[in-house]
């Protein structure tokens, strides 16, 4: 089985609309709530779920946005919540679902073993001086851990880029991305914008599809109701989030009417 048809094995399509359901921010860290209980996060959850499963979303990745400014190690306590939040959620979906633990992948990895995720975006490789420090990632010992835990089943796709950073790999992305399929096992890449809600250019992911076609390209941030006809030509997929909040803003609930609006640009209704 190829790349592109592995990808569609996990989402039941070849492009798959994936919703974000964002968690509210984990105990411990610095935007944390105490007065709103996990029982409200567990409620919370399961509405946007609802939200994008009804609308006809391909597939839901769980999100710790909120748990800003990021941590390449997270704590137990963030695992145990997350996992506590999103286990109660699954009992209702019928769809493909994922996650991810920012900028943890070990987390990450081990998370989707746990609630039985297919699929999860990350970073695997690569070193970046960011917003939130200086980041190294090392994929002898992320694919080790995946292999040691048993996560054969988790399909990863990994981002080649920082997130409000730069890379110290000064390789052109497509050098990159070359190397890196032929020595990880990766199912696919994930090109996003310089943060979260804002799109890559267009020309970036012409340029990556039409050099790699055989490789799953989901882009990983900024699209919305006006661009997604246009990337859905270059990628093999999207994830949003931002676009489909109540007032844009990333760490609100999803608007049902927004998330409405983007799904049915998206399948031409």
């Amino acid at each position: 089985m190829n790349l592109l048809e592995k990808h569609r094995k996990t989402f039941n399509t070849d492009k798959p609309i994936i919703g974000c359901v964002h968690l509210t921010a984990m105990p411990g860290t610095p935007y944390y709530d105490k007065s709103y209980s996990i029982e409200e996060q567990i409620e919370r959850a399961k509405r946007e779920a609802k939200i994008l499963q009804d609308l006809g979303f391909d597939a839901i990745v769980f999100a710790n946005e909120a748990d800003r400014p990021y941590l390449t190690e997270v704590g137990p306590e963030v695992i145990a919540n997350y996992v506590r939040i999103a286990s109660a959620v699954i009992e209702d979906i019928k769809i493909p679902y994922g996650c991810g633990v920012l900028i943890d992948p070990k987390a990450t990895i081990a998370v989707a073993n746990a609630i039985g995720a297919k699929f999860v975006r990350t970073y695997v490789s690569n070193s970046y001086e960011t917003t939130f420090g200086l980041q190294r990632f090392h994929p002898g010992e992320i694919f080790r851990y995946k292999k040691m835990i048993e996560a054969d089943d988790v399909s990863i796709y990994t981002y080649f880029e920082a997130h409000a950073g730069v890379e110290l790999d000064t390789r052109d992305i497509l050098d990159q991305i070359s190397s890196a399929f032929v020595s990880m096992p990766i199912s696919g890449m994930l090109i996003g914008g310089p943060r979260a809600g804002l799109p890559p250019k267009v020309s970036k992911m012409a340029e990556v599809k039409n050099k790699y076609p055989d490789y799953p390209l989901i882009m990983g941030s900024g699209s919305n109701k006006d661009n997604i006809k246009e990337m859905l030509e270059y990628c093999d997929g999207v994830i949003v989030g931002t676009t489909i909040k109540k007032d844009q803003y990333l760490y609100n609930e999803i608007d049902y009417d927004r998330a409405k609006e983007f799904i049915e640009a998206a399948k031409g209704k």
